[in-house]
């Protein structure tokens, strides 16, 4: 899949949770500017295929996706603290907002369920999911419900797994402070 082919899976998973409305010119547009983008997308491979973009969207992964992308669009009603520890996280996230708050204990919830039950959620935005996906018994994941969020911490014995844990918490506070443009950010790095 080339990167235009790519950038329009992207943007027409994102209208299917009706977050993004994009016409052929935008989408076209949107692949010229992200034309120099490199490999790494995320996925085992390097870059995503359009299997794993059809998976993205399938219907047991748009419950998931769409209430990610709430929390994309709610961002600003979102505040995080994290603490790195030596083998792990400790982060918190809250929100003012009791339907951003079941949000966030919902996303929490459906991911850390998928990786208890091995159950890979394709997100070729992020460099970190696939790879805490791909190895769910390399960590320890604890998810505390907060009457106004979530706490959780993951830590590791593996050095690696500890470094990638770090690097996806930098994501999702990235997420938070600056929603929708830090994943399009982070896609092109």
């Amino acid at each position: 899949m080339n990167r235009r082919q790519l950038l329009k899976s992207i943007f027409s998973a994102l209208a299917l949770v009706g977050y993004v409305r994009l016409d052929s010119a935008q989408a076209s547009g949107m692949g010229m500017m992200m034309g120099g983008m490199g490999n790494g997308m995320g996925m085992r491979s390097g870059n995503p295929s359009q299997q794993d973009m059809e998976s993205m969207m399938s219907p047991e992964n748009r419950g998931p996706m769409q209430t990610g992308m709430e929390l994309f669009a709610r961002h600003a009603q979102v505040h995080r603290k994290v603490t790195f520890l030596p083998d792990g996280i400790h982060a918190v996230s809250l929100s003012a907002h009791p339907e951003t708050v079941a949000l966030l204990q919902a996303h929490v919830s459906q991911m850390y369920a998928r990786l208890a039950e091995d159950k890979p959620f394709p997100y070729p935005m992020s460099r970190s999911v696939p790879v805490l996906f791909a190895h769910p018994t390399w960590y320890h994941r604890n998810l505390e419900l907060l009457k106004d969020g979530v706490a959780v911490t993951e830590t590791s014995n593996d050095p690696e797994m500890v470094r990638v844990i770090h690097e996806h918490a930098r994501e999702i506070t990235r997420f938070v402070k600056d929603g929708m443009p830090a994943m399009m950010r982070d896609m092109m790095r």
